[in-house]
């Protein structure tokens, strides 16, 4: 089954708007995602880039969120 995900990006430059539209079975997914990622590798491989860093530890957030 294919569920639903729709993403909108409005804006430019540092004024950027990030839109997610899922279902509850895109949603599972994108959670069971999160358990595959190894968030320490990443965060090893993003250690000169704290912006990507904070990132990654944001992303993880979110997915954990969804699996709630």
């Amino acid at each position: 089954m294919q569920g639903m995900f729709k993403y909108t990006l409005e804006g430019q430059g540092d004024a950027l708007s990030l839109g997610v539209d899922l279902d509850s079975v895109s949603a599972r997914a994108l959670a069971r995602l999160d358990r595959y990622i190894n968030w320490s590798d990443i965060l090893k491989l993003t250690e000169n880039d704290p912006e990507a860093a904070h990132a990654a530890e944001r992303l993880h957030t979110v997915l954990q969120h969804l699996g709630r």
